[in-house]
């Protein structure tokens, strides 16, 4: 049996997360439900209801993953919240946080993708990527996902090794894909 998520219209895309969805309404706010930790109100209580997510506008595309969540906005900034454990927020810290918080360094984003799986959770992490407007790619978060040959998380973006030309982004529980072209 399917149900409609009550108080959204006006959607333009959706992400699914770990225990939490996001909503992309065509004004560029962010919405969210679901588990606590990731929803970015500035709580760290579960809503069975879309919240907004706290001081995001002009947002483009959303990306949810394993107890974080991303967003792009219009000006090629990227935006992260929820737990910060190796790093997945991108802003130089390992620590959560209930609302968006800037990935360091990126201003010319054009796409945004995040993963992670349980197992990885067990590790201490997970991974996000952003595709920049010269075709290449960056990650941050675990060091085996970062596609960068590191032994340690970054909790900055740092370049995909060997990728130029990159025109789309994906991610799965644990890696990260590209199509050049």
């Amino acid at each position: 049996m399917s149900v409609q998520v009550p108080g959204l219209t006006g959607v333009t895309a959706i992400a699914a997360g770990w225990l939490a969805g996001y909503a992309l309404r065509r004004d560029g706010s962010v919405w969210a439900w679901g588990n606590g930790g990731p929803l970015g109100d500035g709580d760290t209580d579960s809503s069975s209801v879309p919240v907004r997510v706290t001081g995001l506008t002009d947002v483009t595309v959303i990306a949810g993953g394993l107890g974080a969540a991303y967003a792009l906005r219009g000006d090629g900034t990227v935006w992260a919240w929820g737990m910060g454990g190796a790093g997945r927020l991108g802003n130089g810290s390992t620590e959560s946080s209930s609302v968006p918080v800037q990935v360091s360094g990126l201003t010319d984003a054009t796409a945004i993708a995040a993963g992670g799986g349980y197992y990885v959770t067990l590790l201490g992490g997970a991974a996000a990527y952003a595709l920049r407007t010269d075709g290449t790619v960056m990650a941050w978060g675990t060091s085996q996902q970062l596609g960068n040959g590191a032994t340690a998380n970054s909790s900055v973006p740092v370049p995909v090794s060997g990728l130029a030309g990159v025109t789309v982004i994906a991610a799965g529980p644990f890696n990260g894909y590209a199509v050049t072209g």
